[in-house]
């Protein structure tokens, strides 16, 4: 639902495949929720039909804007939606989305009787419910992207079953389902997509990273809770503390769905002040403060679901010269960050992430820190996801 302006999980994919599409001959249509106008907003090549309210970047601040563009509980009754007020989560009132939405892009079937194929992702289940609708009243193939689990099983199988392409983004996540459907689906029912980065964006940022005096690290925040965050914040401010000293030698950035929450930690252990950045509200600016930075860090906690969750952020940040680092649990993020040439720590662990944060500190100081390997940046180039898509339209689509 959070298309433009800010690529959270899921929708940064959906992104990707819709701006490939035009130089192969595809005009792509979007649906997607709140807009947001402003002299900074950046333009897309694609049209894109919104359903929810218009946020101008004069009339909330950035704090607020964050919150809403990554779908995130607000604080406030900030933002207006649909006759109303914002009261708990600027994603929440699925039904007043999915109405709206479903009207907006019947409309669109209907202007525009030469689309072929619809494409709709989940969860939330509503794009791939209103989908299934459109699919039988419009006679289009649909590819039913797949980014997790879904929260409601039956949801699930009526997707799997409805004889449309489904698609993940990893293998792990197929055999999550296949294991899950013992008996009930086959390899051949899921196809995979992978997530990946695009060359053409970043090289479209601004100025990259520079060597220098100052040491930029960008810490991406997700699935974390209390538990977690402690862990990590109590790690870092070890770090900082066994420093000689601080000021003008490293700062620290926050992106991701828990920004929120690290904020709150870094008040706790006193670490403001080494923090350069504050909430990011679009997708370039979260891109241009990746690009600048010596270290990316995921942090992730232990959430259902963890061990097959990567950040799509993870695969931009490939397409860059950052290192890579992670403080995590076991499972597919961590995997690619270490055949990626990165390093990582446990995220229950506070004197192994403080160690972590040490040794890359001596690396940087050394110059020695590792490069993302050539396999990694080769591998997930959005050329073979878009020949991946591409392959699964082909399939789908009638001859003509």
């Amino acid at each position: 639902m959070n298309f433009p302006p800010m690529m959270t999980e899921g929708s940064s994919r959906a992104f990707k495949f819709a701006s490939s599409l035009p130089a192969l001959g595809w005009e792509p249509v979007v649906v997607a929720f709140h807009s947001v106008s402003g002299p900074d907003v950046e333009e897309f090549p694609f049209d894109v039909h919104y359903v929810g309210q218009e946020l101008s970047l004069q009339d909330f601040g950035a704090e607020q804007l964050s919150r809403c563009v990554h779908g995130l509980r607000q604080k406030k009754l900030s933002f207006p939606r649909f006759g109303g007020n914002v009261r708990s989560n600027a994603g929440a009132g699925e039904n007043g989305w999915e109405k709206k939405a479903r009207t907006v892009a019947e409309q669109v079937l209907h202007d525009n009787p030469d689309i072929e194929m619809i494409y709709a992702q989940a969860p939330p289940f509503a794009p791939h419910r209103i989908a299934l609708e459109l699919s039988g009243k419009y006679h289009r193939p649909v590819m039913f992207d797949c980014i997790g689990p879904f929260a409601v099983d039956k949801l699930e199988m009526t997707i799997m079953h409805s004889g449309h392409s489904v698609t993940m983004p990893s293998r792990e996540l197929k055999e999550f389902f296949l294991r899950k459907y013992r008996g009930e689906l086959s390899h051949d029912d899921i196809s995979i997509i992978k997530n990946c980065y695009d060359p053409e964006t970043l090289q479209a940022l601004g100025a990259g990273h520079e060597a220098g005096a100052l040491m930029r690290w960008v810490f991406h925040i997700g699935m974390t809770n209390g538990s977690d965050l402690k862990h990590f914040f109590y790690g870092l401010s070890a770090f900082v503390k066994s420093q000689l000293a601080v000021k003008g030698i490293f700062s620290f950035a926050f992106t991701g769905s828990g920004y929120d929450s690290a904020m709150r930690y870094l008040k706790k252990y006193g670490l403001e002040d080494l923090v350069e950045a504050g909430p990011v509200c679009s997708h370039r600016e979260e891109l241009e403060l990746c690009l600048r930075a010596d270290i990316f860090c995921v942090v992730l906690g232990g959430s259902r679901g963890a061990e097959i969750f990567v950040p799509e952020r993870l695969y931009d940040v490939l397409g860059m010269n950052a290192s890579l680092a992670g403080v995590l649990p076991d499972g597919l993020a961590r995997q690619l960050i270490l055949e990626a040439g990165g390093r990582t720590a446990s995220i229950g662990n506070s004197t192994e992430i403080a160690g972590l944060l040490q040794d890359t500190l001596h690396l940087w100081y050394s110059g020695q820190l590792p490069a993302v390997a050539d396999a990694a940046v080769s591998n997930y180039h959005i050329r073979s996801s878009m020949q991946e898509f591409l392959r699964e339209m082909a399939a789908r689509l009638p001859l003509v």
